[in-house]
């Protein structure tokens, strides 16, 4: 059975979210990550472009490949831009 999400937001930009927002981008998803705070979010997506361009000059993706997955990874900036998502994946930071 195959249940495929093709849009797929991720709140939360820490190391769980970008994992996360990393895999649902390279299994075909449009992925839309979100966090309170801005700045997580392009230091998420700059770690995740780093992973697959380290990738790329290691020979195991081909830049095809690397700019399909980064296409795929968008920033949101307000919670209202994740409406037309069909999976959404909370991984804030719990604070008890």
């Amino acid at each position: 059975m195959t249940i495929a999400f093709t849009q797929v937001a991720v709140i939360g930009a820490g190391a769980m979210g970008r994992g996360i927002a990393q895999i649902a981008a390279q299994a075909g998803s449009q992925v839309w990550l979100y966090d309170t705070q801005a700045e997580a979010i392009q230091k998420a997506k700059d770690a995740v472009h780093q992973v697959w361009d380290t990738l790329a000059s290691k020979g195991r993706l081909d830049a095809d490949t690397v700019n399909a997955y980064k296409s795929r990874l968008h920033g949101a900036s307000a919670l209202s831009d994740l409406k037309t998502c069909e999976l959404v994946v909370e991984a804030i930071v719990e604070r008890l």
